[in-house]
C-alpha cells in the first residue's frame, strides 16, 4: 500500500512538472514565432476580461499590431492565469513573461520609490493626477524602475500608467469628516501605510482578504472599508453599507511593466512603437474608466447609497502625519516634486 502510495505521488509530481514545462514552452514558443506572421509577446494580469484595465490593454495590443504592420503582437492572459501580480512581476524579471499590467503598490517590493504612491492624499485632484503621471515626474519614476534603489537593474521597464481610480470609505453608518470614522472598524488592504491612514483618522484597521469581507461586514466584523467605485458596486458591499464618501485618499495607479530582457533585444524603432501604443491605449483607458465610474456612482444611488462629496481639508489634516512618517529619503523628494506639478 505504501509503494502505491508513493508511486502515485512520484507520478502526480511529475505530471505537474511536465505540465510547468509546457506551459513554458507555449509561452517561448508563441513568443519566438517567426513562421506565424510575427512575434507573439506574452502579456499578464489578474483582472477579468470586462475591466477597463484588460480593454486598455486590448487597445494596446491592437495598437501595436497596427504600428508595426503586424510584425509586434500580443496575447493577454487575464484572470491570474499566469499568477498574481508580485508572481507575474517576478516572471517578467526573469524574461518568462514579456509584459505585465500590475497596480504601483506591489512595485514597491522590488523598487522602494513605488512606494510613494500608497501615501494618503498624494494627488489633490484627478487633473492633478494625470499632470502628474503624464509629465516629467511620471516618466522620471517609470525610469526609476529599471533599478532597484541600490544601483542594480530591477529586470523592469515601466511603459506607462493605467488609471485605476481612488479609494474612497464606505460604511455603515454615516460619514462626513474624519470626526465620524472614530472607532469604526474600517477593513483596509494588507499594507503599513493604509493602516496608519486609517488610525490617523480614529479608526480601527482590520487586515483582511477581500473574499473575506462581505461576510465580515454582513456579520459585523467590521463597519466598513475602502476602494473605488466600479469595485465597490461590483463586490455587492452596497447591499450593507449605505454610505459613501468621496474623500479619494489613496489614488494608486496601474502600471504596464515590460521585461528588460526583452526591451534589450528591441530596436529603437520598436521600441517606439511599444511606447506609443502604450500612450494611445492609456488615453483610450482612461475615458473608459471615467465612464465606468459615473456609471457605478449612478447604480449606487439607484441602490439606495448615500453619497457625500466630502471637504478634503479635514481629511488631509488629519493624514499629514502619515506622509510625514513614510516620506523619508528619495521618496520626501519626489513627492515635493508631485506637489510642485501644476
Amino acid at each position: 500500500m505504501m509503494k502505491a502510495s508513493t508511486s502515485l505521488f512520484v507520478v502526480g509530481l511529475l505530471v505537474g512538472l511536465l505540465g510547468a514545462c509546457l506551459t513554458f514552452a507555449l509561452l517561448g514558443q508563441r513568443a519566438d514565432a517567426p513562421g506565424g506572421g510575427g512575434r507573439v509577446l506574452t502579456v499578464a494580469h489578474a483582472l477579468p476580461v470586462n475591466h477597463p484595465v484588460h480593454q486598455g490593454i486590448v487597445e494596446f495590443g491592437e495598437e501595436l499590431a497596427r504600428l508595426s504592420n503586424g510584425a509586434l503582437k500580443v496575447e493577454i492572459y487575464p484572470s491570474e492565469q499566469l499568477g498574481n501580480e508580485t508572481e507575474c512581476l517576478e516572471k517578467v524579471q526573469q524574461g518568462a513573461i514579456d509584459v505585465t499590467k500590475v497596480s504601483a503598490a506591489p512595485i514597491g517590493n522590488f523598487v522602494p520609490l513605488f512606494k510613494l504612491f500608497s501615501l494618503p492624499y498624494l494627488f489633490r485632484d484627478r487633473e492633478h493626477y494625470w499632470s502628474t503621471l503624464d509629465g516629467p515626474v511620471g516618466a522620471d519614476l517609470l525610469k526609476a524602475m529599471e533599478t532597484n534603489g541600490s544601483g542594480a537593474t530591477s529586470g523592469l521597464v515601466g511603459l506607462g500608467y493605467y488609471d485605476a481610480g481612488s479609494r474612497s470609505f464606505y460604511t455603515t453608518r454615516k460619514v462626513t469628516g474624519p470626526q465620524d470614522l472614530k472607532g469604526l472598524k474600517i477593513r483596509v488592504m494588507q499594507d503599513p501605510v493604509a493602516e496608519d491612514t486609517v488610525k490617523s483618522m480614529g479608526a480601527s484597521a482590520v487586515v483582511m482578504s477581500f473574499g473575506e469581507l462581505y461576510t465580515s461586514l454582513k456579520q459585523g466584523g467590521v463597519d466598513g472599508a475602502e476602494n473605488n467605485p466600479p469595485s465597490f458596486l461590483s463586490s455587492r458591499h452596497f447591499e450593507i453599507c449605505k454610505h459613501y464618501v468621496l474623500d479619494e485618499h489613496s489614488s494608486i495607479p496601474d502600471v504596464l511593466v515590460c521585461s528588460e530582457k526583452l526591451w534589450s533585444g528591441l530596436s529603437e524603432v520598436e521600441r517606439g512603437w511599444m511606447q506609443e501604443a502604450m500612450k494611445k491605449s492609456s488615453l483610450f483607458q482612461r475615458a473608459l474608466w471615467a465612464e465606468e465610474t459615473e456609471k457605478s456612482l449612478q447604480q449606487l444611488r439607484e441602490s439606495g447609497v448615500e453619497i457625500l462629496e466630502a471637504d478634503p481639508a479635514p481629511f488631509r489634516a488629519a493624514a499629514e502625519s502619515v506622509t510625514e512618517a513614510y516620506a523619508t529619503g528619495e521618496r520626501a523628494a519626489m513627492v515635493k516634486r508631485i506637489q510642485e506639478v501644476e
